[in-house]
């Protein structure tokens, strides 16, 4: 297993097109219009702004069910989780394991790392196509 780079940063948000419209005021960033939207199936609405090779992902709760509405409901807004783009998924999850770590099953090129094993960080490993 290898870690190539700083996929994305998820940051959940009360209305994703103030804080998007923050963000480009603020710095300049433009939102991606080939990534994000409405995901009903997970309850929530996203957008990405790149940032060098990297993005930060707004995250905008669209139900008060699910992962994303919980933390927003109970923390409010701010950072979500930091996505890790890896060379294998698979053999990243089985080598955190083997190490004692609680990890997600590989579910459409993404498993998350419970932030019980990595110091409070809600971390999410992802592959992209081709790596």
């Amino acid at each position: 297993m290898k870690a190539l780079r700083i996929d994305h940063v998820g940051i959940v948000v009360k209305n994703i097109q103030e804080a998007t419209a923050t963000y480009a005021r603020h710095f300049g960033l433009q939102v991606d219009p080939t990534r994000g939207g409405k995901l009903p199936a997970l309850g929530i609405e996203n957008a990405f702004m790149p940032i060098g090779d990297s993005a930060l992902e707004f995250i905008q709760p669209l139900t008060d069910q699910g992962p994303v509405a919980q933390f927003a409901r109970e923390r409010g807004e701010g950072q979500y989780l930091l996505s890790i783009e890896v060379d294998d998924l698979v053999a990243a999850v089985e080598h955190l394991r083997s190490l004692g770590y609680r990890v997600s099953d590989p579910t459409n090129g993404v498993a998350f790392v419970s932030p019980k094993s990595s110091h409070g960080v809600n971390l999410q490993l992802i592959q992209r196509s081709g790596g």
